[in-house]
C-alpha cells in the first residue's frame, strides 16, 4: 500500500469523523429545553449552527477524499514528515492545562493561557504581542457570550471577569 493511499485512507478517516460528530452534536442538541423569547432563537441556534457546519464540511471533506483526496494539502518534504512533536505539545498541554484552571481562575485567565501556548505551537515569538491579542480576543468572547447570549461563564478570583 502506498503512502498516499494511505493519506487518502486517513483523509476520509478524518472527513467521516467530522460528519459522525456533526451528526451527534444535531442530535444531542435536540435534547436542549426549546425556550424560545420574543425573537424565537433560543439556546439550541447556537449549537445547530455548529453541527450544520460539522456535517457540511465532513460532507465536502469526504467527497474530496473519495475523489482522489483532499484538495491543495503540501506534499511531504524533507525535514516536515515528522509531526511536530513539541508544537503538539504545546497545543495538547496548553488545551489540557485550561480545562484544569478554568474552574479555580477564570474564563479569561485560563483562556490567555490557552492562547499563548496555542500561539507559541504555531511558532510565535512574541508573547507579548500574544498576550495583548489574547486577552483582546477573550474578553470580546467573554462579554459576548455573558452579555449578548446570557451565559455564566466562570469568574476569576478577583470577581472582575
Amino acid at each position: 500500500m502506498t503512502t498516499r493511499s494511505l493519506a487518502h485512507r486517513g483523509e476520509l478517516l478524518v472527513s467521516l469523523g467530522l460528519l459522525a460528530l456533526g451528526a451527534y452534536v444535531l442530535y444531542d442538541t435536540q435534547s436542549i429545553a426549546a425556550a424560545q423569547g420574543y425573537d424565537q432563537l433560543g439556546p439550541r441556534l447556537f449549537p445547530q449552527i455548529v453541527g450544520v457546519a460539522l456535517v457540511l464540511l465532513g460532507a465536502v471533506l469526504s467527497w474530496h477524499a473519495l475523489a482522489g483526496g483532499w484538495r491543495n494539502v503540501p506534499l511531504d518534504q524533507e525535514g516536515h514528515d515528522n509531526p511536530d512533536w513539541p508544537a503538539f505539545g504545546l497545543i495538547s498541554g496548553g488545551l489540557i492545562l485550561q480545562m484544569a484552571i478554568i474552574g479555580s481562575v477564570g474564563f479569561v485567565i485560563a483562556s490567555t493561557i490557552l492562547y499563548l501556548m496555542i500561539a507559541r505551537g504555531f511558532g510565535s515569538r512574541r508573547w507579548r504581542r500574544d498576550l495583548l491579542v489574547g486577552v483582546t480576543v477573550v474578553l470580546a468572547a467573554y462579554y459576548l457570550f455573558t452579555l449578548a447570549l446570557g451565559l455564566h461563564l466562570t469568574k476569576s478570583p478577583l470577581g472582575i471577569f
